[in-house]
């Protein structure tokens, strides 16, 4: 009996208990299909939020989940769809279609040879915002990047009309070229100046070694890809855009009145032990001399027309620009006239056909700049504030007091110009077969030429500037030819939760260049119609002539290997293969992998709960790339030059010199890139970011290995000999919000890089760079700290009595009121000992913040755009913060020198009249300042004539806008303009060094957009 009651209790407990279980959980089964096509998806992500119970669909888009009594709804999603959410009630079979996702199939972004869904990228690629872009009333894109792009510096060369900028992606990674590589509509290009902004659909930014390993030697600092705009099918689209501005200095040159300049000329002549120069200062007159050289209001403008649309076969896209820009320095200015046409068109089903083309004509007049000598801004600080510019009889005059050049007279009598012609085409193939496979080929072509002449009249202003005897002309061409033959074969197949993707390619590449000079002597007139050379009187004795002739040659072989596992575990494997004709057999092929992994966390069944969080992606890669620019042709040659005599007997016999020897062992500069990133979306992805570490490191840099001057070699053979890191950090945030009448987005960047010189070769080898008025360099760079740091002697503000000049005894023949240099040997100032490092012309860190806001068709946008942490050498101050020289114009913050003992606390500048020449050393820290900057870059506001009134005359939108660009500059610095780069936008060495450079320009303009 007790036996059968304790089996019956038993069995009602296990009865309970599946009861129980019953009631804790319940199955759910179910099919998720496409909601257009009715198939089956498959990795589908099943969700229980309450539970955290979570599944994923199989091969035929089923389900099956158990959920508990708690569950109310389960949640799906699936990229490139909406997500749903469905109610459970009381249901076991739930079916769903889910929707694709119009935006987010949208976001699909242009990489190398190909294209890559923005959620599967693993690389460091960021994409620009064509709208932001699109507001700036600029020449050319890459000026328009300037703070849109964490990681990527853009830096103005010139504010001259037409002239380039200095971009770097991640900092200046080694002694040589550091420029990105261009790729518009997948032809690698050397600038971008011949785009039309207008023309332009994507910009994406490839940063990391992961990314643009598919560029091989050509990846190593960056790749910047452009897409131009194609024509949609349907009715035929007409957009009109044109702006007018003017433009002006946002700065003066802040130099002394007549006046102010009179009195401290007097202090200065006492002080040196001469006499009053000028008996009543007050009564001099002043002459704006910066202002006489730049324009007021110099005119800007732009005129754009594109025509597009298409067919069921086929697209087109047509477009003519015109932009104009007259420079705020006078005779200079930049015009440009672009036309483009790119059509698509389906021969067959499994063949398309298309062609990009672009002809381009620019017409560019400039004036001699960043030169600390004789330039137009260098002669406008030094010139004295009372001379006047031309005499009564209307001849430019020489100065009273000096031999400063005219700068007036300088503008006048050069006349530079360049006449660039320009055409740039690719066409293509694209063949589908066997359903999964695309063939692709491409061949690209870029022809240039381009016409420099200057036509220097007979002129005299005074014995150090005339030219007396006869005018001159020089005309040089510069002419090269490009071309780019590329094939890649594209297989795509997605099955179950495998996604693949692979590419093979091959491709060519060439560059011939070719350039001619001739300069001649006495044209008959003035006249522009008659200024050729053949119209010389003395073309056969007096003409010279030069000229280069150069080619390269590349052939390449690359791979790509995209994977990707329930959408969620992603993989890139990138491979290359260079073959150049710039180094020998045996170190010709450079080989560049490079290999990424993503892990989308937000698709985890686990994560379904955060409500909040809509995007986590986790990326890791790593990569090798080439720098094909830092070593020119034939540099592998050692070559003989004439003209060297050598005496043989007592007579000199024509010779030939090796000045320069070549290494056939030169082999790739490689630089090895480590990444690791994040990308996340929060609260329905209104608040986005992307935060990046990397590490960047070139190896066997190709540099200049100094070898004993006995050797008699001018320029030492290139060796592979240099090493030099980059570390840094890059975010990029972003808050949007449109779900009010006030629509509105903010977004902030910043990126801080660590750049240090691992290697030069040599543990005693340093490099000096940066000369200044041929009397020292301005900036060292040695292992251990980064590149170009400022070098010289460091001041310890000014000797205030007798007490502190006998207290030392390194400085000789000082008095109280010059300058105090800190010694480490107390005997000799100038002994090395004493020279130290002084400051970086690299910045901190960068930054930018982009406001945008929309109300009830206004729009509103604003960018801020600085650096913090760098240096400025302020050439200028050379001259016109001197303490001793008669001959210049000073500063007005020159009132503020040494005036006696007690004046410490607000005398910043040595006493007027210092003998010693220690007030006048350049290589110190005297002309050194504070680069920081923060310039409000773009405000502009808009006014947009709601639809309802422009559709009833056939316009589709009508924008109306006010724009001011470079609108003012917070800095402490003195000089015209922070933004200082390298001169001539190549030489790392020689960066932050100010010469007179020409000013970026504030704008002005009014604009219209109109599209029928």
């Amino acid at each position: 009996m007790k036996k059968r009651l304790i089996y019956l209790l038993f069995a009602l407990l296990v009865s309970f208990s599946l009861l129980s279980q019953n009631e804790r959980a319940r199955n759910i089964r179910g099919t998720v299909t496409d909601a257009g096509s009715g198939e089956p998806l498959i990795g589908v992500s099943v969700f229980a939020p309450v539970s955290g119970a979570g599944v994923a669909t199989d091969l035929d888009g089923k389900y099956a989940i158990n959920v508990s009594p708690n569950d109310t709804t389960l949640h799906f999603s699936f990229v490139g769809y909406s997500a749903k959410s469905v109610n459970i009630n009381n249901q076991t079979q739930i079916d769903v279609t889910l929707a694709e996702d119009i935006q987010s199939l949208e976001e699909v972004v242009v990489v190398g040879y190909g294209t890559q869904r923005k959620s599967d990228l693993t690389g460091a690629i960021s994409v620009v915002d064509m709208k932001e872009i699109s507001k700036r009333s600029v020449a050319s894109l890459d000026q328009a990047l300037q703070g849109q792009v964490a990681g990527v510096d853009v830096t103005s060369v010139s504010g001259s009309p037409g002239s380039s900028v200095m971009v770097r992606v991640r900092g200046i990674g080694t002694l040589n070229n550091s420029s990105p590589l261009y790729v518009v509509d997948g032809m690698m290009v050397g600038d971008i100046n011949f785009l039309n902004m207008n023309d332009i659909e994507s910009v994406q930014v490839l940063k990391d070694a992961s990314a643009t390993a598919i560029y091989g030697s050509r990846g190593a600092n960056g790749v910047v890809i452009m897409t131009t705009k194609k024509g949609q099918k349907g009715s035929s689209v007409i957009n009109f855009s044109t702006y007018y501005g003017i433009q002006n200095p946002w700065r003066s040159n802040n130099v002394c009145d007549g006046p102010t300049w009179g009195y401290l000329r007097n202090e200065m002549s006492v002080g040196l032990g001469g006499d009053i120069l000028i008996q009543d200062p007050s009564t001099l007159p002043t002459v704006d001399y910066f202002k006489a050289i730049t324009e007021k209001n110099a005119p800007v403008s732009n005129i754009d027309l594109s025509i597009s649309g298409g067919m069921e076969k086929g697209t087109y896209f047509f477009s003519l620009n015109k932009f104009s820009q007259n420079g705020i320095i006078k005779k200079t200015g930049f015009d440009r006239i672009t036309l483009r046409a790119n059509s698509d068109y389906m021969v067959k089903p499994w063949l398309k056909v298309g062609e990009n083309i672009t002809l381009v004509k620019t017409d560019q007049k400039s004036q001699y700049e960043n030169d600390e000598w004789t330039t137009p801004i260098i002669t406008s600080f030094t010139r004295d504030p009372v001379t006047p510019i031309k005499n009564e009889e209307g001849a430019f005059t020489k100065s009273t007091y000096s031999d400063q050049w005219n700068p007036v007279a300088i503008i006048e009598y050069n006349n530079p110009k360049s006449l660039v012609y320009r055409a740039i085409a690719n066409i293509y193939a694209d063949i589908s077969f066997l359903k999964n496979f695309i063939f692709r080929t491409s061949y690209s072509t870029e022809y240039s030429n381009n016409e420099y002449s200057n036509y220097i009249p007979v002129y005299y202003v005074f014995s150090a500037q005339q030219n007396p005897n006869v005018n001159s002309l020089t005309n040089s061409t510069y002419s090269s030819l490009i071309k780019q033959f590329t094939n890649t074969l594209t297989y795509e197949k997605r099955a179950g939760l495998h996604n693949i993707s692979a590419m093979i390619g091959a491709e060519s590449y060439s560059v011939f260049y070719k350039s001619l000079e001739a300069t001649v002597k006495d044209i008959p007139s003035n006249d522009p119609n008659v200024i050729f050379i053949d119209n010389a009187k003395t073309k056969d004795t007096n003409a010279s002539a030069r000229g280069i002739t150069s080619q390269g040659k590349q052939l390449s072989a690359l791979a790509r290997l995209n994977y990707s596992y329930m959408d969620k575990y992603l993989l890139t494997a990138n491979f290359r293969a260079d073959g150049s004709s710039k180094f020998v057999k045996g170190n010709r092929w450079g080989k560049f992998p490079s290999i990424s992994l993503g892990w989308r966390v937000s698709e985890e069944p686990f994560m379904k709960s955060v409500e909040f969080l809509d995007n986590l992606k986790l990326r890791a890669g790593w990569g090798q790339i080439g720098n094909e620019a830092s070593v020119d042709s034939y540099s592998y040659a050692t070559f003989a030059s004439s003209g060297a005599n050598y005496p043989f007997g007592g007579v000199f016999t024509p010779g030939f010199s090796f000045n320069s020897t070549g290494n056939s062992e030169l082999k790739w500069e490689k630089t090895t890139t480590t990444n690791v990133g994040v990308d996340f979306g929060l609260f329905n992805n209104k608040f986005s970011g992307t935060v990046e570490l990397f590490n960047k490191i070139t190896d066997d840099m190709l540099l200049r290995v100094p070898v004993p001057g006995q050797a008699g070699i001018m320029y030492p053979a290139f060796q592979n000999a240099g090493k030099m890191s980059n570390k840094g950090i890059e975010v990029s945030l972003q808050y949007k919000n449109f779900d009010h009448p006030l629509n509105y987005s903010l977004g902030v960047n910043f990126t801080t890089i660590k750049n240090e010189v691992l290697d030069l070769g040599s543990d005693k080898a340093f490099i000096d760079g940066a000369s200044y008025l041929n009397t020292a360099f301005l900036t060292r760079t040695v292992v251990g700290k980064p590149i170009a740091q400022f070098y010289g002697l460091k001041t310890d503000g000014l000797f205030q009595n007798w007490d502190e000049v006998h207290a030392q005894t390194a400085q000789t023949n000082v008095a109280p009121g010059d300058v105090k240099y800190i010694t480490v040997n107390k005997d000799d100032l100038f002994s090395s000992e004493n020279y130290t490092f002084l400051g970086s012309p690299l910045p901190k860190f960068t930054y930018s913040f982009n406001a945008n806001l929309a109300y009830k068709g206004f729009d509103l946008s604003c960018t801020l755009q600085g650096v913090y942490g760098n240096k400025v050498y302020n050439g200028p101050s050379i001259y016109v913060r001197s303490t001793q020289n008669l001959s210049y114009n000073y500063m007005r913050d020159m009132v503020n020198r040494w005036r006696g003992e007690g004046t410490q606390n607000d005398a910043k500048y040595p006493r007027f009249g210092g003998l010693d020449a220690n007030n006048s050393i350049v290589q110190s820290d005297r002309y050194l300042e504070d680069g920081s900057y923060l310039r409000i870059k773009v405000l502009q506001l808009g006014y947009s004539i709601p639809a309802k009134y422009t559709k009833k005359a056939g316009i589709e939108n009508i924008r109306f806008y006010a724009n001011a660009q470079n609108l003012y500059t917070f800095t402490k610095y003195t000089g015209l303009d922070p933004e200082i780069g390298m001169r001539g936008g190549t030489d790392p060495l020689d960066i932050g060094v100010d010469r007179g450079y020409y000013p970026t320009p504030r704008l002005y303009s009014l604009g219209l957009n109109v599209t029928f």
